[in-house]
């Protein structure tokens, strides 16, 4: 069936510009029989689109023709007769009052209605029923009606009118066409010629598209993402009016996903269907891109690192935030084209503006310059100790290292870059004496090292494959962090919203309190010290000092040799002292034996705490965890103490077939220590994965994955 739908949407969109979205969008909805509005300036095609879609049915054979489609254009001065059909004389002279509706909307299986919203009362209100139960009141008999879905259109949408708020929701799927882009405009002077004729989906198809939908379920991980999003959109909008969610919106577009999934031939929802509801969850065009990024950022924090199958293609945009050494097509021997006085290149992806001395880097301060978007390539090492006052760059483009240095090492703690902006990419850089940037936002971190802190706050970004000699970031929100490696924390503060994977930190993961985030197969080697910076005393644990709203920490491990500065004292758990609304599961705490100060393990569980010591369990789920039973405890794999466990089964064998931990791709088992660890991280990972890694070990973004397979985006 994905193939046949394919097939179809191919030969609809046969001589359309910038209309894929809109064309799938009303195509999925006819198949899940839903209503779609279309919402757009005069002359961008709305009418051609929905008799485009109308050829997706094929005829089934009730009334010929006009039992396919019917469309109108509505007035304030249109009437019911005109939509649903003129009065029956002879069921008036018998005292009846009756329709004749064939060849009108409640007899069709596709309708359009163009500017709907200049419709009359008398209309607008027959059409609740229509639209929501497929039923039509023809006098004084309620007919079931054969509508499938029916599109509408609009150049504008109601302000300040609530009497239409019922008839808007009515409409699931809202799609935002605009004009043409400047760049595309050409393609429409080009002569397509006529659409073919499709191929169309026959009465047998679509009962097969609605039984298997109706079999789809709703993994819970899938239900925890759309909750989320429900809680983030009415927090984001609780100050704008104009945006609502009703609970017939929740459960029509649950059965759209539905839908969605078994068209791509799946039985479960996954993340690629909920970006769907980006086309569901808007009620003015101003709010469209902000419900697109809602939903993305929440996806984000459900996804997580996977093995890439052999049949998946890499899509430019994962190329770009695959770290190498240097990228081939800036290795080649471009001409010095240049965009900007004083530099070679001309700034593209090809040819990009060539880094080679202390004077090129230090021009990134100019605006013309740092924050243009261009591409840039260091060429030699770089030393920057002669500078006595460090350099002020606020940087949006594109950084490629290419392995080379640059060196500031002095008493001043100073970032490369101020701050760093939307879409941005930095690659392979190494830097002694200074960190990589002080704020990072919407941009792709990937190889980069420093032997201080590498980035202060980091906001909605990718940082993969780097390294620090300290903290790695001080705070995040909204980032997917992976395969990185830190002597210190490997965040300082507070994380919210992110997905971390395949990390590994020299003392507690998270210093601070991890929200609404997933944290999966990372390592903490507890080994750092405890200042008094931190507080004399305080509460600690491996992963995080707390876990709240609905963290996910799955297959983590904890150990190490800590120790605290005179009179600091630390009350420690293995995961987390604290854990709210939130799940820990296949997690395990091995050897933890302090080396010097107050760390005080007794005083805390061993993998969290809850009532009757300093912090209560509210609602957090324990799940198949282990520790080693040199710790004092209570021996329950589902309790804050979890599986007591001797060192003679504390074994890969256990880890691997027990708790179910990856020891072909991730994890691997340190005999020396009797404890497992991770396989490479940081730029060692890179460079291990490009020696010995097989294609089909190749690891990608879960959601990025999911978007690529999925025929409707």
């Amino acid at each position: 069936m994905k193939k046949r739908l394919i097939e179809l949407l191919d030969q609809l969109n046969h001589g359309l510009v910038e209309r894929d979205d809109a064309l799938k969008s009303a195509v999925l909805a006819v198949l899940a029989g839903e209503n779609l509005l279309l919402v757009g300036p005069p002359g961008t095609a709305k009418s051609l689109l929905a008799r485009r879609v109308a050829k997706c049915l094929a005829h089934d054979g009730r009334a010929g023709d006009l039992g396919e489609y019917f469309e109108y254009l509505l007035t304030k001065f249109s009437t019911p007769e005109e939509i649903f059909g003129p009065l029956s004389i002879r069921e008036l002279k018998e005292d009846r009052f009756k329709r004749n509706t064939l060849g009108y909307l409640p007899t069709v299986r596709i309708a359009f209605l163009d500017e709907i919203f200049k419709a009359s009362s008398s209309i607008l209100n027959a059409l609740l029923t229509i639209l929501n139960e497929r039923k039509y009141h023809n006098g004084s008999i309620s007919e079931d009606i054969p509508l499938q879905a029916l599109i509408a259109a609009s150049n504008e949408l109601p302000t300040g009118q609530e009497e239409l708020d019922a008839l808007y929701d009515r409409f699931l799927v809202r799609s935002f066409v605009d004009y043409v882009s400047e760049d595309n405009l050409p393609l429409l002077f080009a002569s397509s010629g006529e659409m073919p004729e499709p191929r169309r989906l026959d009465a047998s198809e679509l009962r097969d598209i609605r039984q298997a939908a109706q079999a789809v379920t709703l993994p819970p991980d899938i239900v925890s993402a759309i909750q989320r999003i429900w809680a983030e959109h009415k927090q984001t909008f609780k100050e704008d009016r104009r945006e609502n969610l009703s609970d017939r919106r929740l459960k029509k577009a649950v059965g759209l996903l539905c839908v969605s999934a078994a068209t791509n031939g799946r039985s479960e929802v996954d993340l690629s269907d909920l970006l769907l509801l980006k086309d569901c969850l808007w009620n003015h065009p101003d709010n469209v891109i902000k419900v697109r990024e809602l939903v993305m950022n929440t996806l984000r924090v459900f996804s997580r690192p996977v093995p890439l199958t052999g049949q998946t293609t890499e899509s430019s945009s994962d190329a770009k935030a695959r770290p190498t050494s240097a990228p081939p097509a800036h290795r080649t021997g471009a001409k010095p084209n240049a965009v900007a006085k004083g530099y070679k290149g001309s700034g593209t992806e090809q040819d990009p503006i060539l880094i080679e001395t202390l004077h090129d880097l230090a021009g990134l301060e100019r605006q013309d310059v740092g924050q243009q978007g261009y591409w840039f390539r260091q060429t030699a090492d770089i030393d920057c100790r002669e500078l006595t006052t460090w350099l002020k760059i606020d940087f949006q483009g594109h950084y490629d290292g290419s392995g080379h240095t640059i060196d500031y090492t002095c008493s001043q703690w100073v970032h490369l870059f101020d701050n760093v902006q939307n879409k941005s990419h930095l690659a392979n850089v190494r830097l002694k004496g200074l960190g990589l940037a002080k704020a990072v936002s919407g941009s792709e971190i990937a190889a980069c090292v420093s032997d201080v802190q590498l980035l202060g706050s980091a906001s909605d970004s990718s940082i993969s494959y780097c390294q620090s000699g300290g903290k790695l970031i001080w705070s995040a929100i909204k980032c997917t962090i992976a395969h990185c490696q830190s002597d210190g924390c490997l965040i300082r503060n507070d994380v919210e919203q992110c997905t971390i994977s395949r990390c590994r930190s020299g003392h507690v993961l998270v210093g601070g309190e991890a929200k609404a985030s997933r944290i999966r197969d990372c390592q903490a080697q507890v080994d750092g010290v405890w200042s008094r910076i931190d507080s004399d005393s305080r509460e600690d644990g491996g992963i995080a000092r707390a876990l709240t709203e609905g963290c996910i920490i799955e297959c983590c491990f904890v150990s190490g040799n800590p120790s605290t500065e005179n009179n600091v004292t630390v009350r420690f758990s293995g995961i987390a002292p604290r854990c709210d609304a939130s799940t820990i599961t296949r997690c395990a705490f091995g050897a933890f034996k302090p080396k010097g100060g107050y760390v005080r393990q007794d005083l805390g569980n061993r993998i969290t705490c809850g009532a009757g010591n300093f912090w209560a369990l509210e609602g957090a789920k324990l799940e198949n965890n282990v520790a080693l039973d040199c710790h004092q405890g209570v021996s329950e794999p589902d309790g804050r103490d979890g599986k007591s466990l001797s060192a003679a089964l504390f074994t890969q064998h256990y880890f691997e077939h027990t708790l179910g931990w990856d020891f072909k791709t991730v994890w691997q088992w340190n005999d020396e220590q009797r404890q497992p660890e991770l396989r490479a991280v940081g730029v060692q990972a890179v460079t291990d994965h490009q020696r010995h890694a097989a294609p089909e070990e190749n690891m990608g973004d879960l959601l990025s994955e999911q978007l690529r397979a999925n025929l409707w985006l």
